[in-house]
């Protein structure tokens, strides 16, 4: 009796082992992740666009970039979207990196310090002096919609709004009752930012910041030097300075840094390494554009450029900055507010398909679904390929319960990614299906 038991557990352990799940899914293991794959001998020299518009396009990033320096009142936060923004935690507390439920006092005591009745009550620009971020209130903790889950806890903090590059103008709006936070913003968003995180800059800071040419970080992970050796700040690809001059090892570049004096930046002297920067705009031809797309491949999703990782759209949003091009933050903008938009919506998925075959451009072409934004690259075997940094496959198990197939990467795959997965959900889970719209982002 008891070896037919033992028998029975052993069979059904087995059985279970077979049914576990993968540890990726088939179009990471099967398909190449790597950009150099799929590009032909004929077509590295290509040039995606001229030499004249992507100066055209570079122009206009500078001009979109330094904007906040060139305002006199908010942009982005104004009155109402601050209130709506910062009021919206008050029917739902959330959970904290402890996983308990924030109480009503912890909102309460934070929303004190905004102090927003009298906003705006600052108004002057500044600049970033370290990787920092903007929050939905000023405080860096967590708010999480659930204790767990794939997509609703860790790591989708619903405080953080983005990530913000050291050495970014900013516009700072609005300080907190305590002086230790501030309402600011970027060219792309507003949020909460630590007042140490930025110094204020005057008339000839900016004068002199804003003249001449600009080094831009091709590598992640990058350091920036000072002069005298001294470490800096360490940026990522997408990163701009301006540049100096070049030498056969280095790019000499300023660098923004606070001043221990004051409450101002000060512009020092540095350098970075000559193969991790280039002269921006890096010239668009398809090979700069596969070796930049490389340089992402397999790097960790990052919810709101959390820990210093991307998530979609910010790896695309990075990708095109080194070549110039620029994008606004939130995935849905980016498609509909640059380049030339096509509307795929309600079209079935294999029309869809075969229209973004015929009409992408590789590594010039997004592709939109609502929450998710990718990079076309070509095609293979009649499927269409993208490049995108990606949470997780939707799932639904038996009893109808949704999840998530963790990727949590930046990965090459099909429009069909996660198909071959028992409980892969064809309803939300299909990319191709819930694909609205593409944007050329040639002219």
């Amino acid at each position: 009796m008891k070896l037919k038991l033992l028998i029975c557990i052993l069979v059904a352990l087995s059985a279970t082992a077979c049914l576990r799940a993968p540890e990726t899914i088939k179009d990471v293991s099967d398909l190449q992740q790597n950009h150099l794959a799929y590009l032909l001998d004929l077509t590295k020299s290509k040039e995606l666009i001229t030499a004249a518009e992507q100066i055209r396009l570079d122009e206009d990033f500078n001009s979109i970039y330094f904007s906040v320096w060139h305002q006199r009142e908010p942009f982005y936060a104004l009155t109402a979207a601050v209130n709506i923004d910062s009021r919206k935690f008050a029917v739902n507390f959330g959970f904290g990196e402890n996983k308990r439920k924030h109480t009503r006092e912890w909102y309460e005591k934070l929303l004190q310090n905004a102090a927003l009745e009298d906003y705006p009550n600052a108004r002057y620009p500044a600049i970033t002096v370290r990787n920092t971020s903007l929050r939905s209130l000023p405080t860096l903790r967590p708010h999480f919609s659930s204790p767990d889950g794939d997509s609703d806890g860790w790591p989708f903090d619903n405080l953080q709004r983005s990530a913000v590059a050291g050495n970014t103008p900013i516009f700072v709006c609005h300080l907190s009752a305590d002086k230790t936070w501030a309402l600011v913003e970027t060219c792309f968003t507003f949020g909460w930012m630590p007042v140490s995180d930025f110094g204020r800059v005057d008339g000839l800071f900016m004068q002199k910041w804003e003249a001449g040419r600009y080094a831009v970080i091709t590598r992640d992970q990058t350091p920036i030097f000072y002069n005298n050796g001294q470490f800096g700040l360490k940026s990522s690809l997408g990163y701009m300075f301006p540049l100096i001059r070049e030498t056969p090892d280095k790019m000499e570049i300023f660098v923004a840094a606070m001043s221990i004096f004051s409450d101002y930046a000060v512009m020092k002297k540095g350098y970075v390494a000559r193969e991790a920067a280039a002269v921006k705009p890096l010239r668009l031809t398809s090979l700069s554009a596969v070796k930049i797309a490389n340089e992402m491949i397999g790097e960790p999703y990052g919810w709101g450029g959390l820990y210093g990782n991307r998530d979609c759209s910010s790896m695309t949003r990075d990708f095109f900055a080194v070549f110039g091009i620029w994008l606004p933050r939130h995935s849905e903008d980016q498609v509909k507010e640059a380049g030339r938009y096509i509307n795929l919506s309600g079209i079935p998925p294999e029309q869809k398909e075969k229209i973004i075959l015929e009409k992408g451009i590789p590594y010039l072409t997004l592709l939109w679904r609502k929450g998710h934004v990718m990079l076309y690259i070509g095609g293979q075997n009649g499927q269409a390929l993208i490049f995108h940094n990606i949470w997780g496959i939707r799932t639904k198990d038996l009893r109808g319960q949704e999840g998530r197939k963790i990727i949590g990467q930046a990965v090459i795959t099909t429009l069909r990614p996660g198909r071959e997965l028992r409980s892969f959900d064809d309803q939300s889970g299909d990319l191709l299906t819930h694909i609205a719209g593409m944007s050329i982002l040639a002219p």
